[in-house]
């Protein structure tokens, strides 16, 4: 199965559960812990392009980082 790039249309729980390998860059970019208390279900429904404008980062940054890291 070959890498998938990553989108800003992805929600955060899909590029976590496909790439766990990822949890680090959201935690760069500000990101709580995804894995703890009400997280999960929440980030089942956050677009990353969503998360990104939260934490006002760019979006293209943030989906850079994480396509580097899921390869």
């Amino acid at each position: 199965m070959g890498h998938q790039p990553i989108t800003p249309d992805m929600t955060v729980w899909s590029v976590y559960r496909r790439y766990p390998q990822t949890l680090d860059v959201f935690f760069s970019f500000g990101c709580p812990d995804i894995r703890q208390g009400l997280f999960p279900l929440a980030m089942r429904f956050m677009k990353l392009k969503w998360a990104a404008r939260a934490h006002k980062v760019p979006v293209e940054d943030m989906i850079r980082a994480l396509n580097a890291v899921a390869r």
